[in-house]
């Protein structure tokens, strides 16, 4: 009988004891071979930072240890393609009962470095996230929770590391104490916690640290939550406004007054296509602002139930007509209207019955719906959506096209009354059909890219490919949305407005009648508009709330005040003598050959006066002062002014006036002059600038992985060289109006003003604990650039001389003398250390830029459902 009482007790415990800890983690186990990971020795480390940046930043770091015994451990030296790789990692790093492991809240460099030692394989994985929403973010072993006011901070062991040796867990929380924490550290602050093991064995440490983040870094992300979200397009929309507003006040102004001289057609054209621009383009910020907000507002108060389930037709629906009313605008050939309307027909057919392509009913493809994934699949869907955003970015490319070349063609228009018809030349169009096909196809790059970097450790099997296959699906339903966004706002909208703001001002200069010297009021409220609306940056946005628009007013107030010290110490401000005109009033186009030859005769003799200080040649000097003071006169020859013969102001010599002149004889020649002569400078510039947005650290990597990334460096690129010609242009436009004698110290004037609001944004952003990013080495490349510029319009200002000296430094010594010549080259030399110190700072500094895409809104936020950019 105890025999048998004996067998019964044993089998009891022996049946208890394959229960063991449950199904999962024997599949554990049994996958990982965990019991041969209790030799592994594992540390890990988290470290906040929250100053000098715009959001929290959070970058973890595991390094593990693993035996050469352990089963998985040649896995891990395998090609990242391999599925036993992918096997081995998720044992190491993830919850290896989950084959389809998908995060969008982390970054990371590249793939867990891998070395190999003697006894041991070693694999480093690092991860960063930024904090700039509510939701749990998953990075490396951690997990972040934000709560509106505190934050907690959890290690999430993997379970195959259960029992192995966690020597070492540290964590750095930037500089502030936790207000909770478990278990009790073993070494640390009150700001970096340490919890050391120094021997295998034991339970391992379950670490949990609630934190309090700064309050501006806790507000920013905040700002999509509640009605918060509706703080940028309402900026936006107000921004919008203003620029309508100023767009028709020129308008106001450019209509011909009852006793003014009559317009001309240019002039007609211009202000005709200036007031049809002002409002497109506010119309397009409206509708493009609200397309997505209104709706979700709606939403959010009960209306509009329907809105989540057809916003992706909507959204087709009003992309493509948006383009079709720029081609409306742009007015192209018959043979391009013909392509245009069988585009936004196709788009819109596709829009209406998504159905007869094998598309979703409501657009949006989920990836547990495998019957709606199976007949996309099937009917070959990917195909026909791509080829609708093909239509819709085609249909913006030509309208944008034909608009740009109604506003240059005004400019030359044939007759009052009648807007000159664009001309649309057959390689136009296929320029249009290759552009937009190959912004498509990156589009779809990008979004495999985004799928690889979230869901590179999923096992390939049919549910992976039904997940890529949604992913890719659904970023190309998103396309209109993000389309129109982007391509209005940086492009459409933005050279739009230069192109018709620079097609009034050259209407206005070839009118008869106007102004030759310096423009006008009309001309300088439009070249106020192109600096403060277009051309001078306004940045912004500090604890995450869209408060750019605060910059704008030191800008303005920059603005004037270099136009009131210009009235005043501008060289052609000066006065002839008392109760007398002013030399800008005095001073005509016919005078140029008396400029040139009255500052020739200047240096010459200055000249000999330096090289007779060394004597005592007194009579020799007495004649040189008195040629040199019949010089200082204005021009004799011009008798039509009646100021033949005058005396100049004391302070102003004829070199001076020469160079104030400059190297044209109108204000607009100037300004074309020195538009050319800043593109070609803004070369090397662009290419730094490049450098330092694009491509240094790990940006050139992220670029590829943003839907428009790659063809945003072509619009950087270019974008860089209309900002420096723009500048250029208006350096040459008020070259006669603005402060100073030389090129270099008129540039000085215009660079100050284009870094006002960027010393205002330095400021704030240093109150608020964020970083500047790269706004220092931009205002110290303008500052080159229209330095360079002014001395260049200099030297081109005697350009007649070139015959006479060996290089062009060598004029430019004789033009600004030489004592003069050493102050410029010091402030060159300065230019370059600055942009140096620059340089270096930005290479020790390398950015990390997190891609995270969300969920759609009205879509859950643990859907894994293709995600927007």
């Amino acid at each position: 009988m105890r025999k048998l009482l004996f067998l019964m007790v044993l089998t009891g415990l022996l049946a208890l004891s394959s229960l063991g800890p449950g199904p999962t983690a024997y599949a554990a186990d049994d996958v990982c071979l965990a019991t041969q990971l209790k030799a592994a020795r594992v540390s890990v480390s988290v470290s906040l930072k929250h100053n000098g940046e715009a959001t929290t930043r959070a970058e973890s770091r595991l390094v593990v240890r693993v035996p050469k015994t352990w089963g998985l451990a040649p896995d891990l030296l395998l090609s990242g393609d391999s599925e036993r790789y992918r096997k081995a990692m998720r044992c190491l790093l993830r919850d290896p009962a989950t084959s389809q492991t998908h995060r969008d809240t982390e970054w990371r460099p590249g793939p867990p470095a891998v070395a190999v030692t003697e006894k041991w394989i070693t694999v480093d994985y690092f991860a960063v996230t930024h904090v700039d929403d509510r939701r749990d973010r998953d990075f490396g072993v951690w997990r972040i929770s934000p709560g509106e006011r505190f934050w907690r901070l959890i290690l999430l062991r993997p379970p195959s590391l259960d029992q192995a040796w966690w020597q070492k867990v540290t964590v750095d929380l930037g500089g502030r104490a936790a207000r909770s924490m478990t278990p009790m550290p073993t070494t640390g602050s009150t700001t970096r916690l340490t919890w050391d093991r120094p021997k295998a064995g034991g339970p391992a440490v379950d670490v949990r640290v609630g934190i309090q983040p700064p309050a501006t870094k806790a507000l920013a992300a905040q700002w999509d939550e509640g009605f918060r979200y509706l703080a940028q397009p309402a900026v936006w929309l107000l921004w919008s406004g203003l620029v309508l507003v100023g767009l028709l006040r020129l308008v106001r102004r450019l209509s011909p007054a009852p006793t003014a001289l009559p317009q001309t057609p240019a002039e007609e054209a211009t202000r005709h296509n200036l007031l049809l621009w002002a409002w497109i383009t506010a119309v397009a910020a409206l509708v493009f602002e609200v397309d997505d907000q209104l709706p979700r507002v709606l939403g959010d108060i009960g209306v509009f139930a329907w809105w989540p389930d057809h916003r992706v037709a909507v959204h087709f629906v009003l992309t493509v007509g948006g383009g079709a009313a720029l081609c409306l605008f742009g007015r192209p050939r018959p043979e391009a209207w013909v392509t245009v309307l069988i585009a936004t027909a196709y788009t819109l057919l596709v829009a209406v019955a998504p159905e007869r392509f094998g598309l979703p009913t409501g657009f949006w493809l989920y990836k547990d719906n495998t019957a709606d994934v199976e007949r996309l699949r099937q009917a070959h869907g990917m195909v026909w959506i791509a080829l609708a955003c093909w239509c819709v970015a085609f249909v913006w490319l030509v309208g944008t096209l034909a608009s740009l070349r109604r506003l240059s063609e005004a400019v030359r228009a044939p007759a009052a009354g009648v807007p000159p018809r664009g001309r649309f030349p057959w390689w136009a169009l296929i320029l249009c059909a290759a552009v937009a096909l190959l912004v498509v196809g990156l589009g779809l790059g990008a979004s495999q890219g985004v799928w690889a970097q979230e869901n590179w450790l999923s096992a390939h099997d049919p549910a992976y490919r039904d997940r890529r296959l949604a992913h890719l699906y659904n970023d190309l339903a998103w396309f209109p949305s993000t389309w129109a966004d982007w391509f209005h706002t940086s492009i459409c909208g933005w050279y739009g407005v230069i192109g018709v703001l620079l097609a009034v001002l050259a209407a206005r200069s070839a009118a008869p009648g106007a102004a030759t010297v310096s423009p006008g009021r009309t001309e300088l409220f439009a070249l106020s508009l192109l600096l403060v609306t277009q051309i001078i940056p306004t940045p912004g946005g500090y604890a995450g709330a869209p408060v750019w628009m605060v910059n704008i007013l030191p800008l303005f107030l920059a603005a004037l005040l270099l136009l009131a010290v210009g009235r005043r110490r501008a060289v052609l401000s000066r006065t002839l003598g008392e109760n007398e005109p002013s030399l800008r009033e005095v001073i005509r186009e016919t005078d140029r050959s008396w400029l040139i030859k009255s500052a020739r005769q200047y240096r010459d003799l200055h000249s000999q006066l330096r090289r007779l200080e060394q004597g005592d040649q007194d009579s020799e000097r007495a004649q040189l002062e008195d040629r040199l003071d019949a010089i200082h006169r204005w021009n004799p020859g011009d008798t039509t002014s009646g100021h033949a013969g005058k005396k100049l102001p004391h302070s102003v010599d004829a070199v001076d006036l020469t160079l104030a002149w400059g190297p044209c004889d109108t204000w607009w020649d100037n300004a074309r002059r020195a538009a050319l002569f800043a593109v070609l400078l803004s070369l090397p510039a662009t290419a730094v600038a490049f450098w330092a947005n694009y491509v240094r650290g790990p940006l050139w990597g992220d670029t590829a992985r943003s839907q428009f990334g790659v063809v945003s460096l072509v619009d950087y690129v270019v974008t860089w060289e209309v900002v420096g010609g723009v500048l250029g242009f208006t350096l040459g436009a008020l070259w006669r109006v603005l402060p100073g004698r030389r090129g270099p110290a008129k540039a000085l004037g215009l660079s100050l003003v284009y870094a006002a609001p960027i010393a205002v944004h330095w400021l704030l952003s240093t109150i608020a604990g964020e970083s500047i990013g790269t706004s220092a080495l931009d205002v110290a490349l303008t500052l080159f650039v229209l330095t360079s510029t002014g001395v260049v319009m200099d030297i081109d200002t005697f350009r007649r001389e070139d015959h006479y000296w060996p290089t062009k430094a060598a004029l430019l010594l004789s033009v600004y003398q030489l004592r003069t010549a050493s102050v410029q080259l010091a402030f060159f030399v300065a230019q370059a250390v600055a942009l140096v110190g620059v340089w270096q700072q930005l290479k020790g500094n390398d950015p990390m830029v997190l891609i995270q895409p969300e969920p759609p809104p009205g879509t859950s936020g643990t859907q894994e459902s293709g995600g927007l950019p």
